[in-house]
């Protein structure tokens, strides 16, 4: 499915159109259908890997089930959960430390971590073994997170699949729904868009600028990635939400985080709390004294980054926010309890884990681990703040209106997160005002979606970041 503005919210209008008017029995089936002709506009190939999958697992999950009833004392589980988890990965693991690109099917790295997350909570008793093939078909397959989550559980997912039959046509959450979605695009094609020209062309010709440069280009590439990838989560909850399905919250204003292990309770979080729990905790977590436990993170870190990537810059930046986390945990004792706190304080400590996500961006930017440690190494040597206008204005060809736009952008973000961190709903606020003023936000944003849309005709949902991964 072309992930545009005007290609998703038609496929989106049809689904829901449909969906209220097919037999209650028939609505999971219609949900399942339409996210396959979803997966389906990707390749036949990306269908074909996610339906082996999906039966691999639902095997999987049926065969831990009766062998755990049948046995529940003994190894014989244990050796059917790695088995399936294997089994699972296998299509991943050859896909990316392979290098067979006929595995690399749309959604992979999500869905397969969704499977696996499955099985262990099988294993754990943690969640029911699903029966109904339909039923967890769409748990795996669900359109609206499928292309890059979030992830999804079990327990919180499946369990709404249950209602659907009894769902009606609920107009404010319907509303509520599309009007994330808009904002959702809103931050993908006006704002991350805006932004990525200028990181592109530093980060692909970074040997002909100054260190200045590449710092900048680094900073906005902060934005580009956070605008990028929150603004499909929020098209995926919002679809979701139109359909009568929560999916959980993947961003919780990163940038204001005031330490690491507080940014990665912001930032993707659904893969943040699924490397805690079946990653960090099955290892031992904080439980083996505090060796073993920076030991743990470290190992979480490369994983994570792992998963982003086989490069060796990947897991650098994995390495690094390991590092960044360890360093951290082992800084907070010393100065626990060390003065009072104060806003010139709080605000350094946002600008001080800031300025660490940023440099570990580069790693994860950069087209290899040599050309990150050489750009870096230009940003320390070669700063010359007094060539970056020339760089911007000359070298790039950027004009005032453009210049003003990336800020502008960068500006709104923070507005918004400063707002949400302060418990202010823009989409609340603006449904507060009168009729006249609330239609003219919508039709102004609906309106600019639209033309970016046409001008954009044909972009597909690869051109969101996190679909690579």
């Amino acid at each position: 499915m072309i992930y545009s503005f005007i290609y998703f919210m038609l496929f989106l209008v049809m689904v829901l159109g449909i969906w209220f008017i097919v037999p209650v029995k028939w609505r999971q089936i219609w949900l399942l259908v339409a996210s396959y002709v979803f997966c389906i506009s990707y390749g036949i190939r990306s269908l074909c890997i996610l339906l082996c999958s999906t039966i691999i697992s639902y095997i999987a999950g049926i065969v831990l089930d009766k062998i755990k009833y049948k046995y529940p004392v003994g190894k014989n589980a244990l050796v059917c959960l790695w088995c399936g988890i294997i089994l699972c990965a296998i299509p991943l693991l050859l896909g990316k430390v392979g290098g067979y690109s006929v595995f690399a099917g749309i959604g992979i790295s999500f869905y397969i971590l969704q499977e696996v997350g499955y099985l262990v909570d099988v294993y754990h008793e943690k969640c029911c073994v699903e029966k109904n093939i339909v039923r967890y078909a769409l748990f795996i397959a669900f359109f609206p997170k499928l292309v890059s989550g979030p992830i999804e559980r079990g327990n919180d997912l499946m369990k709404q699949f249950y209602d659907i039959p009894g769902h009606s046509f609920n107009y404010e959450q319907a509303k509520n729904g599309i009007l994330l979605m808009m904002w959702g695009y809103f931050q993908k094609s006006i704002i991350a868009d805006s932004l990525s020209a200028y990181v592109t062309t530093v980060y692909d010709h970074w040997e002909g600028y100054t260190g200045g440069t590449i710092c900048l280009a680094s900073i906005i590439f902060a934005f580009q990635l956070y605008a990028d990838f929150a603004g499909y989560t929020n098209i995926a909850i919002g679809a979701a939400q139109a359909l009568g399905v929560r999916l959980q919250k993947n961003f919780e204003q990163p940038y204001l985080a005031d330490n690491i292990k507080d940014f990665w309770r912001r930032w993707h979080m659904s893969l943040s709390s699924w490397l805690r729990d079946y990653i960090y905790i099955p290892l031992g977590g904080s439980r083996k004294g505090d060796v073993r436990r920076y030991v743990n993170l470290m190992v979480t870190f490369i994983i994570s980054g792992a998963w982003h990537g086989t490069g060796l810059n990947f897991i650098a930046w994995g390495m690094l926010h390991g590092i960044f986390q360890v360093a951290g945990n082992i800084c907070s004792r010393f100065l626990k309890g060390a003065g009072k706190r104060s806003v010139a304080g709080e605000i350094s400590k946002r600008v001080w884990v800031f300025f660490l996500v940023d440099v570990a961006w580069i790693f994860f930017r950069a087209s290899g681990l040599g050309t990150a440690l050489r750009m870096v190494f230009k940003i320390i040597f070669d700063f010359s703040a007094s060539k970056m206008a020339g760089d911007i204005f000359q070298s790039l060809h950027l004009s005032i209106i453009q210049v003003l736009s990336v800020f502008f952008s960068v500006f709104l973000l923070l507005v918004v997160d400063l707002l949400h961190e302060k418990g202010v709903s823009i989409r609340q606020l603006i449904g507060t005002k009168p009729l006249v003023v609330r239609w003219s936000c919508y039709m102004g944003i609906i309106l600019a979606l639209t033309f970016v849309g046409i001008q954009r005709w044909g972009i597909e949902a690869s051109n969101f970041i996190y679909t690579q991964f």
